[in-house]
């Protein structure tokens, strides 16, 4: 049983011993003591696994933020070489992953695909989460607009942006031109836009480390970039076609047909508004001819180990 099965184990029997000891006697020193040895073997087993997420055998995505959010816009933790970067710092980003036991002091950035509200939501606490009021400079990645949006920020936070607070840096990827944001250990983080994406003043974002790969794109039309080719997995936010009709936007067929033509390895789709128009856009993506696609919900790892070519979804 891997790391984060045992702490699953050890919080059932922990809850048992709870419910059970506080009827049968949990007053008594015997019962107390066991419960505090259960809470120690808990929070033993979930410091392992959450410290098993940062070694070198893999990366690694955690789909973050507030599921029962009026705005919800999934963020995502990438974790590679010790390192961890936030794409899109939406609502309850900073308290879904301490829920979690995620270290916020390895945070190295966040990447806004957007530079409007709902993805920059929780920026501020994120910040907060990891700097833990030291002397601390966020890099913040993003369009041109993340600026104005820092600025904003920093003063309300009383921090200048030069020894504390965030730091906004604009990539200004052009339409099938990457820029590398970040280089270190094998890992190549690198942002790109497409000429749709540019106009509506978009960024995506590709992970690259030690042979695998990640894209994530929030948004934007990701699955249509030449960055994302080859990719092991593109997360692409999507709509059902009868909604895509109305708004314009990007359908999961549409996307599906694309990440299928530009071989991707699997597709997660995020931000659907509900566990029904996931299902359907799911449906929408695998009768488009695309049969290795997912939903994106809150608190799903998704593991590409380095010693093969697998694809591994699970809960966190």
């Amino acid at each position: 049983m891997n790391a984060i099965g045992k702490s699953s184990a050890i919080f059932v029997t922990l809850s048992g011993l709870f419910w059970g000891g506080w009827i049968v006697g949990s007053q008594t020193p015997e019962g107390q003591e066991a419960i505090a040895r259960a809470y120690a073997a808990y929070e033993e087993q979930q410091a392992a696994a959450s410290a098993n997420l940062f070694d070198s055998t893999a990366l690694r995505a955690i789909v973050c933020g507030d599921p029962n959010s009026a705005e919800q816009k999934p963020c995502l933790a990438v974790v590679a070489a010790g390192r961890m970067f936030i794409v899109d710092a939406g609502s309850g980003a900073a308290s879904s992953l301490a829920r979690r036991n995620i270290p916020m002091e390895r945070l190295a950035a966040v990447l806004l695909t957007d530079a409007d509200l709902p993805q920059a939501a929780d920026l501020s606490a994120v910040y907060g989460a990891s700097a833990r009021g030291g002397e601390t400079l966020l890099p913040v990645y993003g369009p041109a607009e993340t600026q104005r949006l820092v600025d904003g920020l920093n003063q309300a936070g009383g921090f200048d942006g030069a020894t504390r607070g965030l730091q906004a840096w604009g990539p200004s990827p052009e339409p099938g031109r990457s820029v590398i944001v970040f280089e270190a250990d094998g890992l190549v983080v690198s942002a790109f836009t497409t000429q749709e994406d540019a106009f509506e003043g978009r960024v995506g974002y590709r992970f690259d480390y030690r042979g695998r790969s990640i894209v994530v794109g929030g948004d934007g039309r990701v699955a249509t970039a030449a960055a994302a080719r080859d990719a092991d997995v593109v997360l692409q936010g999507a709509e059902t076609q009868r909604t895509a009709q109305v708004t314009g936007g990007f359908s999961a067929a549409e996307a599906a047909a694309n990440a299928q033509a530009l071989n991707t390895g699997m597709m997660v789709l995020t931000g659907a508004e509900n566990p029904i128009a996931a299902q359907t856009q799911i449906a929408e993506a695998r009768a488009a001819g695309f049969s290795d696609v997912a939903a994106a919900r809150v608190g799903m790892l998704v593991e590409l180990p380095l010693a093969n070519s697998e694809i591994n979804v699970r809960a966190l």
